[in-house]
């Protein structure tokens, strides 16, 4: 489910839809009736959804299910009457519990292929086509956004699919847990739920679903003039295509709007947008920086603004090509030829504003994807979906984060206040942080100012108009308050790694990951990234168990209440129904830490619940693959005092991924990315780490590590880091940090091999780069610190420098300090993406010790001597 769903329970944490404040608009059914033979009706409420059944009534596991669709407007309506005539009809459904979990899950940012399913209905087979039928005269002329995974039923919000009734999950083609239906054979196999209605093959269809199959492919819709090159960008409420028009071979860009989709905050769909975007376009028609609009046209109910396609780069591409921070070795004459680019392209930026706002024009949404930079450095403003009349006294619907604020809403306020964000992000692109704790304002114009030679004032005004009016109050997180005296300041961020307030900082970042948790929920412990809803609440990378590890890894589990964290692991472990066996995201992972906290019983009923999980079709890698599990049972070993347990489990499992690594899949998923988390590298890992007596895993290892470096390039002379597409990535997840984690582990094996010698030198001077977006473990700084640290000691420049750059992400909380998950959007307290992790990192940098622990057994190398060394 898209991060953007669990943004709107809570200001500070990610959270589910299902904790919405939506008590004024929630639903009312009428009560279902009395029905003595069935002992009445079930009500349950989960996940946002009321799902009523008759008692004693079963369903399928899948099979054919109507889903309803409907406009705000018309959604308590529609229940009522589906909710009746179910009642009448003993048919079990669900239904969303109110209209605005309803807008949530229909906004833009939604699901493409799920949006719009206000309520799901349950028929028998048997009585499948009498319900549609049924249905249909009922809703007649009700409208609601088109359901596009499923075959929509005559011309109302009905539509049918086939699929699961019941929550079942399996491995899909690339290894990824994914929701499951069963085959004729009885194997889960995925249930799929694109944008596009397409029911299994063997799926069993009745006669009257296929006669409307065969009707919709034989309705040849009008032929649609363009073709279609690339989608730019898609969305719930459409797409952006580049495409060619037939008839003259130009290049156009197709800004696309699904009726009823893709609702924003002000209501407005995206019709509506398009409609208000192309009235200004035309009533701007002619002005040097904004596309000229070429023709308005519907085919299959969808609007097409087709626009003239602005030559350039948007400012996005722009910045993220020239900026010096993002290359090692960056220089002040570097930094002021960047500001000397960038300084007038902010000037044709707010000339153009000026102009819009001369003529009365509110763009609304002014971020770095919305400007083009064309060849001869004029710039462009494109997507005028937010802009509006400033007469209409309306604010925007949607704004992107970074560049907007709840206290610049009204009248132009806006776009000056996305102008001065865009000045910030030009030179420091983490301006969402702002949103999470208005001091970041000042400490990040600090910054830019300390890196890049700026006019005169410019960071003076900066922080000025980006804080928050002094009248302003920020609405509060749900969790509860924090057990702290009154009046203490976060402690600030140290300057070197060699500063003596470095043991406050740490214990800031485990009081707030204290302050956080919620032993009472079921659902996590401590919030983090939204993946852990995705039953990984007790997990190693998004729940429990990782934040666990770290505490106990710095020697931070002496507060009150660590006991009662550790019992939630353990409950929450035995509590999955359908767990994963995964280092990272399962079972293997948490065994190893109950195994550590103590707990070896538990920890050994884990394994055991692992060890009766079908993983045929499991992904390779070391997240949540064959990889990974190997490992966690080698540090298993490592770590149960009571021992039982060999090394012949996890040589059974290196066996099948030398075979892989030759060639021979033996029921494994392909290996589709590079990296340590997904890629080689964390096969190449577990290969070495058992390679003593095993020379031929060597030379296994050494080829899966030439396939990750195979997607390696040079983005500075002497420097080796992943391609991704236009970028590079220097992370431990699918970067260089990750790729030089089991580089290292094989030179200590094969110390003579130059040419590996030479590629992890050129891997580690890439690690050297000042600009990070984010600050986790996984995909962020505090991944590169953990290495760098490891491999070059706590004095080395660079590992300086990202301890520094760390201070950045850091925010307050309460009197403490945590850092935002990888989007920036919410805080984090998790190992993965959040505090927890920067915790260990930074710990482990200044202590000396190892904050990649959890990675599994200990090297060969580390068996003899304290460190990688």
């Amino acid at each position: 489910m898209p991060t953007e769903l669990f943004l709107a329970a809570d200001p500070l944490f990610a959270d589910t839809v299902e904790n919405v404040d939506d008590a004024d608009t929630r639903f009312q059914p009428p009560t279902p009736p009395a029905t003595p033979a069935a002992s009445g009706w079930a009500r349950i409420e989960k996940g946002g959804w009321v799902q009523f059944a008759e008692r004693g009534a079963t369903l399928p596991d899948q099979g054919w299910k109507i889903h309803v669709s409907a406009t705000p407007t018309d959604a308590a309506k529609v229940v009522d009457t589906v909710c009746g005539y179910c009642f009448e009809h003993g048919l079990s459904l669900k239904f969303l519990r109110s209209k605005r979990i309803m807008e949530i899950l229909n906004g833009k940012g939604a699901a493409r292929g799920s949006s719009g399913k206000l309520i799901t209905v349950y028929p028998p087979e048997n009585r499948l086509e009498e319900t549609l039928n049924d249905l249909s005269e009922l809703l007649n002329g009700v409208e609601g956004p088109y359901i596009l995974s499923d075959l929509r039923w005559d011309a109302g919000p009905l539509y049918v699919r086939y699929g699961g009734f019941k929550s079942l999950s399996c491995f899909s083609g690339e290894g990824e847990h994914v929701p499951a239906i069963r085959d004729p054979a009885g194997r889960l196999t995925p249930d799929f739920r694109g944008p596009a209605f397409k029911p299994p093959p063997w799926a069993p269809v009745p006669p009257f679903i296929e006669a409307r199959i065969k009707a919709r492919r034989q309705k040849a819709a009008k032929p649609f003039p363009y073709r279609v090159e690339k989608a730019l960008r898609l969305s719930n409420a459409g797409g952006v295509y580049r495409a060619t028009e037939l008839e003259s071979g130009r290049t156009v860009v197709l800004r696309e709007a699904r009726p009823h989709a893709g609702l924003d905050a002000a209501g407005d769909d995206a019709v509506a947008r398009l409609l208000r975007a192309r009235s200004v376009l035309e009533r701007l028609d002619g002005v040097d920086f904004v596309p000229k609009v070429l023709a308005h046209r519907m085919h299959w109910e969808h609007h097409f603004l087709v626009e003239e396609l602005v030559e350039g780069e948007s400012l996005q591409e722009a910045v993220a090509k020239r900026h010096p921070l993002r290359a090692p070795g960056h220089t002040a004459a570097s930094r002021a030829e960047y500001a000397r680019w960038a300084l007038p392209v902010l000037e044709r930026v707010e000339s153009a504003l000026a102009v819009l706002h001369e003529r009365g024009i509110v763009f609304g949404d002014l971020q770095l994807g919305n400007v083009i930079v064309r060849p001869d450095g004029r710039v462009c403003l494109v997507d005028f979906e937010t802009a509006r009349e400033i007469g209409d006294g309306s604010a925007p619907g949607l704004a992107t984060p970074g560049f907007a604020a709840p206290w610049a809403r009204s009248g132009f306020d806006p776009d000056h206040y996305a102008l001065d964000c865009l000045r910030l992000v030009l030179f420091l692109p983490v301006t969402q942080l702002i949103g999470l704790d208005p001091a970041k304002a000042g400490v990040l114009v600090g910054a830019t100012e300390q890196l890049f030679p700026l006019p005169p004032g410019f960071g003076r005004g900066l922080r000025d108009r980006l804080a928050p009016p002094p009248e302003w109050t920020r609405r509060t997180s749900r969790h509860r308050a924090c057990a702290r005296r009154s009046g203490l300041a976060a402690p600030p961020w140290p300057g070197t790694p060699e500063a003596p307030s470095w043991t406050p900082v740490l214990d800031a970042m485990r009081d707030a990951i204290v302050c956080s948790a919620t032993p009472w929920r079921d659902d996590r412990l401590f919030p983090g990234d939204p993946r852990h809803f995705d039953g990984q609440g007790a997990t190693l990378a998004f729940g429990a168990a990782g934040v666990l590890h770290a505490l106990h890894a710095t020697g931070r589990t002496g507060y009150p209440g660590f006991d009662e964290h550790v019992d939630w692991l353990v409950r929450a472990s035995e509590r999955l129904d359908a767990p994963r066996a995964g280092l990272c995201d399962g079972l293997a992972g948490v065994a190893c830490v109950l195994a550590e906290l103590g707990r070896e019983d538990e920890a050994l009923a884990a394994l055991d619940r692992l060890r009766r999980l079908d993983l045929r079709g499991s992904a390779a890698g070391l997240f949540g693959g064959l990889a990974g599990i190997g490992l966690g049972l080698l540090r298993l070993g490592d770590t149960l005092t009571g021992g039982g347990l060999d090394d012949d489990e996890a040589i059974r499992i290196a066996d099948r991924l030398a075979r892989l690594v030759a060639g021979d899949a033996d029921g494994v998923a392909p290996v589709t990315r590079p990296g340590l988390m997904h890629g080689w590298s964390g096969i190449a890992l577990l290969l070495i780490r058992l390679a003593a007596d095993r020379p031929h895993y060597l030379d296994a290892a050494a080829t899966a590590l030439a396939r990750d470096i195979a997607h390696c390039g040079v983005p500075a002379d002497g420097c080796l880091q992943v391609r991704d597409g236009a970028g590079w990535r220097l992370d431990l997840t699918a970067g260089g940090a990750g790729i030089a984690v089991a580089l290292r582990e094989y030179l200590a094996h094969r110390p003579d091999d130059e040419h590996y010698r030479r590629v992890l030198d050129a891997v580690h001077a890439g690690l050297r780069m000042d600009l990070v977006a984010s600050a986790g473990l996984l995909d962020g700084r505090a991944g590169v610190l953990a290495v760098l640290a490891r491999a070059c000691g706590g004095g080395d420049p660079a590992v300086g420098a990202h301890l520094r750059r760390l201070g950045w992400h850091a925010v307050r909380f309460h009197q403490h300090l945590a850092f935002p998950t990888d989007d920036l959007a919410r805080l984090s307290m998790d190992l993965g993406t959040g505090t927890a992790g920067v915790l260990i990192a930074v710990h482990g940098a200044l202590a000396d010790r190892d904050p990649l622990a959890w990675l599994g057994g200990a090297p060969a190398s580390a068996k003899a001597s304290a460190t990688w060394a």
